[in-house]
């Protein structure tokens, strides 16, 4: 079974420490930093499943940070995100939405709230992938039988040149081709 990937992003410390105990205590791949320039460097070079993101960070705050990290991921499997922020606005979850984020919680949290929003979202993100393999085998299983049918079509034809030129019989060539298509 394949283990999700989670980045936390926050500039506290404690919440650092213990988010990344409670997540890797779940079974997930926990990466924590508390620099926007450092998130954005790990998120160029390997995806995460699911990013936790606070909003009142240093240098970028979490909504810019989350418009550069929809930029980088543009064109390729987006990360689902849960911004997490201790102070209430009234801009800032309608700008989440726009964004696409899956999750939106206010510090101080209890932990089985929020880990139960995290289980939740990462669920989603199996359905996501699980949908995206069946996909993919479809799409291989209707090309093999594209290949299938015109290789069947091109027998048919054959067989049907094959009676013609044996028989001359044109009736006799039209029920071979009903019976081969039929």
């Amino acid at each position: 079974m394949m283990t999700e990937k989670i980045l936390v992003i926050d500039d506290e410390k404690l919440i650092l420490k213990t988010l990344d105990k409670l997540l890797t205590k779940e079974g997930y791949q926990v990466t924590t930093t508390d620099n926007s320039y450092a998130a954005l460097s790990k998120v160029k070079t390997e995806f995460f499943d699911l990013i936790i993101l606070d909003v009142r960070m240093p240098h970028i705050d979490g909504i810019s940070l989350l418009k550069q990290i929809r930029r980088i991921q543009d064109g390729r499997d987006k990360s689902m995100v849960i911004i997490i922020t201790g102070y209430a606005s009234e801009d800032v979850p309608i700008k989440a939405i726009d964004l696409g984020v899956e999750g939106y919680i206010m510090k101080p949290f209890e932990l089985d709230s929020f880990l139960y929003s995290v289980n939740r979202i990462i669920e989603l993100c199996r359905l996501r992938k699980e949908r995206a393999g069946y996909l993919k085998r479809l799409e291989k299983k209707n090309k093999e039988l594209g290949e299938s049918r015109e290789k069947y079509k091109n027998l048919v034809s054959s067989l049907t040149k094959v009676v013609w030129a044996k028989t001359k019989s044109k009736d006799l060539e039209k029920e071979l081709r009903e019976i081969l298509e039929g």
